[in-house]
């Protein structure tokens, strides 16, 4: 009698085994990643020594507004390369790397555009980045940056003017000098230094260093003579400057 039930309920066991092991077979599978929501996002600016234009709060707030923040989307479903494309589509943020903790942290880390130029005429006014590309007036830019006046098309603006710009905001004496740059005609312009209403004709911007190096030859000899004032001095000749009253 002992044995035979003994027997039964050993039976009775694999059945629930067996049971056990069909039930788990066809219910869908849960995976760790499904069970995992991203639950917060930690910004970090890799400029953030040299450049504050925009903070973690505003990021986070621009991908609410375009309809990617992450937060309480399974880890599996986050768009990693869509967030990075998004953030880079705003006119601050030049880089973005997203990337994924298993506690479903998301990190973003961003680098900022920075303005060399700051274009201004009577229909717009910009400022142009180290990229090359346009940015918006931004109220938390208060970078000293080549000033530019005239009516430029967008093409000058990110190709001659910029590259005149960082050369300018490279070189610590023309930086401290020049006020700004003033287009007076396609590809014709002048120059005003801080203190100082004469004009100072580059042309088409196409040999400046060599111009403002000969400008600067020029003034040290002037310092040898009576002090005088000039209302235009030409650099667009080789090896002379041209001077008007």
């Amino acid at each position: 009698m002992r044995i035979r039930l003994k027997t039964i309920f050993v039976l009775i066991a694999a059945v629930l085994v067996v049971g056990y092991v069909v039930v788990m077979s066809v219910l869908p599978k849960k995976t760790e990643s499904e069970s995992v929501k991203c639950h917060t996002v930690e910004c970090v600016f890799k400029d953030s020594v040299r450049y504050r234009y925009i903070s973690p709060g505003q990021v986070r707030k621009y991908l609410h507004q375009v309809g990617c923040y992450p937060v309480g989307t399974p880890l599996e479903k986050v768009q990693l390369q869509t967030i990075e494309d998004t953030l880079c589509a705003h006119p601050i943020i030049a880089t973005a790397d997203c990337y994924m903790s298993a506690d479903g942290t998301m990190h973003i880390e961003l680098t900022q555009r920075c303005p060399i130029a700051h274009v201004v005429n009577d229909k717009e006014s910009y400022f142009v980045a180290t990229d090359r590309q346009l940015m918006p007036v931004w109220s938390t830019i208060k970078d000293s940056v080549l000033r530019v006046r005239g009516r430029l098309t967008h093409e000058q603006s990110c190709h001659e003017v910029a590259d005149f710009a960082e050369w300018v905001q490279k070189d610590s004496v023309w930086r401290s000098r020049i006020a700004y740059l003033n287009l007076v005609a396609p590809h014709q312009y002048v120059l005003y230094m801080r203190g100082d209403t004469t004009q100072y004709v580059l042309g088409d911007l196409h040999n400046y260093e060599a111009q403002l190096h000969r400008l600067s030859v020029f003034e040290s000899q002037l310092r040898k003579l009576p002090k005088q004032h000039f209302g235009k001095v030409d650099l667009r000749f080789d090896n002379q400057v041209v001077t008007c009253p």
